[in-house]
This record gives C-alpha cells, sequence and structure tokens, in this order.
C-alpha cells in the first residue's frame, strides 16, 4: 500500500492521536524522508494500561499494522519502544514479529522527544517536529486504530483503564460519547468519601469535581482519587493565587529545572527563571517567557515532586502559552546543537518513586480487561482532534447506523470525521456535540 492509500484510509476512519492532543494521524503519515518509525509503547502515566493490554492481545494486528505504515513511509526500520518491565508484551510483540527496543521504568519515558533522543540519539529541535530527524512516532492505540483502519472500521471505541479509588479496576473498551459515570458504576463506585474525577492520567489529564465529562477519541483513563490527596490540591489551586505566592514562596531553589525533562534532555527550559519573571515584571525578557513552548507539562516540576515550596511552575507554564498565543506568539527558537544533560541518567525518576509520592501505590496498576461496554446514548463532542471541531451531517431525527460518519471537519481544515459509536436517532445537537439515542429508548 502507498502512502497516498494508506492516509486516505487513516483519515477517512477518523484516527487521531489516542491518549495525547489528538493530532489527526494522516497528516502526520504524509511526512518524508523518514528513516525511523517509533510505537510508542512506554504508557508511563501511572495506574494507565490499556496500551499493555493491547501488546498482549492484538500483537499481531499491530506488527501487521506497523509494517505497513513502515512501508508507507519509505522507513528503514520500526520499533515498539516499551518499558523493561513489560515482560509478556515484549514476548507477545516479539512473537508477533516485532522489533523491540527496551527503556527503563521512569517518567516520563513516553515523551516523544525524550524517546527519540534515547531510541535514535538524535534531538528534535527546539520548538520543532519529529519528522525533523526523520522520525514518526504513533503510540499503541493509535497504531491499534490506523490496524482497524486498513480493515475497513472507524473510530467508535477507546480502550479506557477505570482505576484509583475505585472497587473494581479495569480495562473496558468503550464507545465514543460513553459518560465517565457509567464508567464507574460498572467499576463499582469510589471508594472514597469525597472523590475527584481524572480524565485521563494523574499526572497530566484535567481532574473534575464531577464526572460530567464523556469518552472521546483521546481518552484512556478514568481514574478517581481522595479530594484531600495532593493531586487534587495542585491541579485544583487557582493560578493567580500561585503566581502570587510565587513573590515571596519561591526561593528560586532550582530544584524545577533539575527535575525538568526536557531541560535534561538539553532544551533551553528553565522553569525556575520563569517562575521569577511572573512574580517579578522587570525579569520577564521575551526570551525566558518564550520558554513556556518548550514545556512537555508532565508535572515533575511541581511539589508532587519536585518544589520544596508546593508551587506548580506546570500551571504557570501553561497559564502563560496560552497568553502567548493570544499575542501572536509562538515557539520560535535558533536552531542550535542540543545535548542532553550529562546527569541525565541520575535523575530520572522512577515510576514506583512517583507512584509513592503521590500516594497511589495502592492502587492497582494493572487491572483485568472487564469487557465491551454497552450503552443506550452517547453524547460526542464534535472536536475530538486537534484542529477545528467537526460539522454535522446529520440532523435532529435522522436514524444513524453504527459506524455511519455523522460530523466532518470545515472544507481545508484540520481533522477527520466522527462516525457514530451507537446505531440509533439523533435526539440533539448543540454547539459542540450531538447526542444519539437507541432505537426504542427516545423520551
Amino acid at each position: 500500500m502507498n502512502a497516498s492509500e494508506l492516509c486516505a484510509k487513516v483519515f477517512e476512519a477518523g484516527v487521531v492521536g489516542a491518549g495525547g492532543a489528538g493530532f489527526p494521524t494522516h497528516v502526520k503519515l504524509k511526512a518524508r524522508d523518514i528513516d525511523t518509525y517509533l510505537i510508542n509503547a512506554a504508557e508511563c502515566e501511572p495506574l494507565l494500561s490499556g496500551d499493555c493490554h493491547l501488546m498482549r492481545t492484538e500483537a499481531r494486528r499491530l506488527v501487521a499494522a506497523a509494517e505497513a505504515v513502515t512501508e508507507a513511509l519509505g522507513a528503514a526500520r520500526v520499533l515498539f519502544v516499551l518499558k523493561k518491565k513489560y515482560v509478556a508484551e515484549r514476548a507477545a510483540l516479539e512473537a508477533a514479529g516485532g522489533s523491540v527496543f527496551v527503556v527503563g521504568d521512569y517518567y516520563p519515558a513516553g515523551d516523544e522527544i525524550i524517546m527519540i533522543q534515547e531510541v535514535t540519539g538524535r534531538t528534535v529541535p527546539e520548538g520543532g517536529l519529529p519528522l525533523k530527524v526523520g522520525v514518526v512516532v504513533n503510540n499503541v492505540e493509535t497504531l491499534y486504530n490506523i490496524g482497524r483502519a486498513l480493515e475497513g472500521h472507524p473510530v467508535t471505541r477507546s480502550w479506557v483503564t477505570v482505576g484509583g479509588a475505585v472497587r473494581e479496576p479495569g480495562i473496558w473498551l468503550v464507545p465514543l460519547g460513553t459518560p465517565a459515570a457509567k464508567l464507574l458504576d460498572l467499576a463499582g463506585g469510589p471508594t472514597t468519601a469525597d472523590p475527584w474525577y481524572i480524565d485521563g492520567g494523574p499526572m497530566t489529564g484535567p481532574y473534575h469535581r464531577e464526572p460530567d465529562f464523556h469518552i472521546t477519541k483521546t481518552s484512556n483513563g478514568v481514574l478517581v482519587v481522595p479530594g484531600d490527596s495532593a493531586l487534587v490540591r495542585y491541579e485544583t489551586m487557582d493560578v493567580e493565587r500561585m503566581i502570587r505566592q510565587a513573590r515571596f514562596a519561591c526561593i528560586q531553589c532550582n530544584q524545577c529545572t533539575v527535575a525538568c525533562s526536557r531541560n535534561l534532555v538539553g532544551y533551553h527550559l528553565e522553569p525556575h527563571r520563569i517562575m521569577r519573571a511572573m512574580a517579578y515584571p522587570e525579569q520577564r525578557t521575551a526570551d525566558v517567557l518564550r520558554q513556556a513552548f518548550l514545556c512537555s507539562e508532565c508535572n515533575l516540576c511541581s511539589g508532587l515532586h519536585a518544589c520544596p515550596m508546593q508551587l506548580s511552575p506546570r500551571r504557570v507554564n501553561q497559564v502563560l502559552k496560552k497568553a502567548l498565543r493570544g499575542q501572536g506568539i509562538g515557539p520560535a527558537f535558533p536552531e542550535r546543537e542540543i545535548a542532553p544533560h550529562p546527569l541525565r541518567p541520575y535523575r530520572l525518576v522512577p515510576t514506583n518513586r512517583l507512584m509513592a509520592r503521590l500516594g497511589l501505590s495502592a492502587y492497582e496498576d494493572h487491572p483485568p480487561y472487564r469487557g465491551e461496554v454497552a450503552v443506550d446514548e452517547v453524547f460526542l463532542p464534535l472536536r475530538q482532534h486537534l484542529g477545528a471541531p467537526c460539522l454535522p451531517r446529520v440532523a435532529v431525527g435522522d436514524v444513524v447506523a453504527e459506524g455511519q460518519v455523522v460530523a466532518v471537519p470545515p472544507e481545508g481544515a484540520l481533522g477527520v470525521p466522527l462516525h457514530a459509536s451507537l446505531g440509533g436517532r439523533v435526539t440533539e445537537i448543540t454547539d459542540g456535540a450531538l447526542r444519539i439515542t437507541a432505537i426504542g429508548m427516545e423520551g
């Protein structure tokens, strides 16, 4: 299969980066001058294990899809990059004919900038993309969806780990648009009296007071943590208050920069200087503020790991990036030679130590697969990818089949089609979503 045929099938199936920002995969697969295709199988966020399940149970499909993509890219090699501790997963991939590259059990091993440097020895330029160094990266679920696309199946499901403080944690195959509350019921409900809910992993996923969100193409976890945990405290703290605190609380100890995973690959990112600049306007130079674009938001800089004063440079960087983009300022950096920090091997953060620090060690890390979720209604957000939201191609009252295209991106815009994850009747269309209800369950 050539590249144009592959990209067409992947686009038509609505494949986007699963578990990340949701970048449309067909665009990434149009890259040229690629010699290495990497499958990001590190799954480094604590408590998430859907990719591991897929490697154990869908290895043949994954390897076949990887070979098809490698051929279309014209790449010389393809490697599944996974942690040394994933013994069963490695065995399954190798038995299916896959080539494996093993990395250590540290966080964030799944950052593609870090992974590319560790596997190839090349460093993606600051503000650049992997294709600049001849590499394309997809994660495991994205590759699974590519394999399904080659078989003619659109993306209508996500593999979701439901875990943390729940009675029966597990992995479910979930129709897009399923309420998170439905999954929590299947997992027996929270075991804590004051639950908070995470849409994704504990280090990077958004936190919710109520489980009022829905599963999308980028969903990989629904986790529960107690309201008195440090995780909740940091992720719900008012950023303006934190910036005010930085004026008197930040001691410029440099520990956030010492821990910074992007600083360790050699990027010119110094979170302590950004914190100083946010506290003192006279320190706000363009060069310092623009560093925020280099932040991967891995969260190691915060009091969850590094900051002794309980601040969160990550959350400051999130606000700063949004403000800079609002002023028309983007991630432009001069080209330079980049080398990893000489102390990087000694500053890596072991996953088990991080889990202990986060108060997550007591929770089941690799729960069992518990089956496919059956629903009688879905609420499909029209933006499940990076780019423009989709426009409905159906109207209220229309009857649709599972897998039917129900929304498409605007002409010429970045995006992919959205397919019905449930056969039924369209019962509601809002500015940002559409609802499909099973026939006989309306009203």
